[in-house]
């Protein structure tokens, strides 16, 4: 009996969206993600959509996909969801093994494995997930020739290089959900992660006006032998309607992917770069700032070696205990950086590590309390009625 998946780490990540254009020229300004592949026509129509190929983070593919008919994955997906993250697609030791584990935890697969030979061999495989309509895909690449079957080169995977920000891996992918519990419950059930991570909070940050406010549970889930971790938002009652948990699932029509984390080594160069590419970033509350000091010393989180000055100039988020820290930033949702609602409310964080292994307890909810602040700054009659909405 298998006894884990034997995930080794992430090949790749693909968006669905309606205009490829805009999405790839957008991640090459910003990011400096390069294209490498394209998909082939015979692919483009047997599978009804098209796909450009970037090199995102370290040696992973960033796959955007428009749809070309209606019936087609992609265009399922956009029928009832803005765009976001369709397939997380993972590298593995041993896709026969792999499979048997998923068989035998009785996960919904969507195809059976199929293998293409081009000097070495691509194997895949994938499932349906409970994180609404994003699948799941396992790959065993064995020295194939390219990226993947049905797509050509562009350009060489290498002579491409690396983006200029350093962004070498996915840190963690976040999912939002009304039900944490479930999806957690695949997580284990189906992939045999484990706990890694969990918080809870409320905030009543509207009261004062509105006689409202709103919480947060989350989980973080992992698989211990590859390192992946996926966190898991819920909102949390009172007023669980009024979470921007739920305001998430309603913008996405339901369950997806909130975020992907980006790691760097060094993130005020990279806050710095982004920023004057244009990219748009959640605005910590003044007082984030003013209470920071304080924070750092009662949780003996130590020296920390960036500067200060600059870490508040660019909205830099700090948190860690006992010697150890991280910094962070979360980016305002694609449909702000497009201005264009149907980009909808994906987002990516950028996280540097210093030896803190956990995820920001401190930064959490200065995260739910600046997405809250602009989610609910669309009117103030707007954000009554929601209220009001509550008691029929």
């Amino acid at each position: 009996m298998t006894t884990h998946i034997g995930l080794k780490n992430y090949h790749s990540v693909q968006f669905f969206v309606r205009d490829l254009d805009r999405a790839l020229e957008w991640h090459q300004k910003k990011f400096d993600f390069r294209p490498v592949a394209k998909s082939t026509s015979e692919y483009e129509k047997s599978q009804g959509a098209r796909s450009v190929v970037l090199r995102g983070p370290g040696e992973m593919g960033w796959i955007f996909t428009q749809p070309t008919e209606e019936k087609s994955t992609a265009g399922r997906f956009l029928k009832h969801h803005p765009e976001g993250v369709g397939f997380l697609n993972f590298n593995v030791h041993d896709l026969q093994k792999t499979a048997a584990f998923l068989a035998e935890r009785k996960a919904p697969f969507l195809f059976d494995i199929k293998s293409t030979t081009k000097g070495g061999t691509f194997s895949e495989v994938a499932i349906a997930t409970s994180l609404g309509d994003t699948n799941f895909r396992f790959i065993e690449d064995t020295g194939y020739e390219g990226f993947a079957p049905g797509f050509e080169t562009i350009a060489d995977w290498n002579s491409v290089g690396g983006n200029r920000f350093g962004f070498t891996d996915i840190d963690h992918v976040t999912v939002n959900s009304r039900s944490m519990a479930g999806v957690a419950e695949f997580y284990k059930s189906i992939l045999g992660f484990e706990q890694y991570w969990g918080i809870e909070f409320h905030t009543a940050k509207m009261g004062k006006d509105l006689g409202t406010g709103s919480g947060l549970e989350s989980v973080v889930m992992w698989d211990k032998h590859s390192g992946i971790k996926f966190a898991t938002n819920q909102p949390l009652e009172p007023y669980f309607n009024n979470s921007q948990i739920q305001i998430y699932i309603e913008d996405n029509g339901g369950t997806g992917v909130q975020h992907v984390a980006l790691i760097t080594d060094e993130i005020i160069p990279v806050i710095h770069g982004l920023r004057e590419a244009g990219c748009q970033f959640l605005d910590a509350p003044s007082s984030y700032y003013r209470a920071l000091p304080d924070r750092i010393a009662a949780n003996k989180i130590g020296t920390i070696k960036e500067s200060m000055e600059e870490i508040e100039k660019l909205g830099i988020l700090v948190d860690g205990s006992n010697g150890k820290y991280l910094l962070q930033l979360f980016m305002k949702e694609m449909s702000t950086q497009f201005d264009q609602a149907n980009a909808g409310p994906f987002f990516y964080e950028i996280i540097q590590r210093a030896g803190d292994p956990g995820f920001g307890d401190g930064n959490f909810k200065a995260l739910f309390d600046s997405i809250e602040q602009e989610q609910v700054s669309l009117n103030r009659q707007e954000m009554r009625d929601r209220i009001d909405s509550l008691t029929l």
